[in-house]
């Protein structure tokens, strides 16, 4: 008994530990332009922190370079899971829930992500800043993964449960994750 407690704890903690590791790639990703074009910028768990202003070329650049790093990262896994050289399904839940969160986002709201992010990641592709490619690119790489996962795992009821506790954890996690990292990071670099 005290095994499945465990168990399903360190399934709980992987889950949450990639969704961390993917929001933090994110944030990687958006320094990484501001970076090779001299500007300083600090990646948070969840934000990025320009420390001067830059030009608008490379602040779309910017915005589509944190796009890339969620993809490559949700692609990553979800190819390793298809391929079976990642077995912890966990994982490959923790890799896609960022673009189910950012579906669900546009789903709620018409955007997927908050600010003009995919926007101006879209108009840096080269594609309508009022479109929602993005949005789509998302909402396919989720389902992808949801199928994968289901197709590998074919859950039960007893899954069901853990799927809603999931989905509203998720929410809970990444709201909290914000608002604590606004809370400590913002005072630091002096964003009001």
């Amino acid at each position: 008994m005290i095994t499945d407690y465990k168990n399903e704890l360190k399934i709980w903690l992987i889950y949450f530990g990639t969704i961390f590791l993917s929001l933090y790639i994110h944030e990687i990703g958006h320094c990484i332009p501001a970076w090779m074009h001299g500007y300083q910028a600090i990646p948070t768990p969840v934000k990025e922190y320009l420390q001067e202003s830059i030009p608008k070329e490379l602040s779309l650049s910017v915005s589509l370079a944190g796009i890339i790093g969620t993809l490559l990262f949700s692609i990553t896994a979800l190819v390793a899971y298809s391929v079976k050289l990642l077995i912890n399904p966990a994982i490959l839940a923790g890799a896609i829930a960022m673009p189910g969160m950012y579906t669900l986002r546009y789903i709620l709201f018409g955007r997927g992500h908050d600010g003009a992010e995919f926007q101006e990641a879209q108009s840096a592709l080269g594609f309508g800043y009022s479109g929602h490619s993005l949005d789509i690119a998302f909402l396919l790489l989720f389902l992808a993964g949801a199928i994968l996962w289901i197709i590998r795992i074919r859950p039960g009821l007893k899954v069901s449960g853990r799927l809603f506790l999931g989905f509203i954890l998720t929410i809970f996690f990444v709201i909290g994750l914000q608002f604590f990292n606004n809370l400590i990071f913002d005072p630091i670099f002096n964003i009001r």
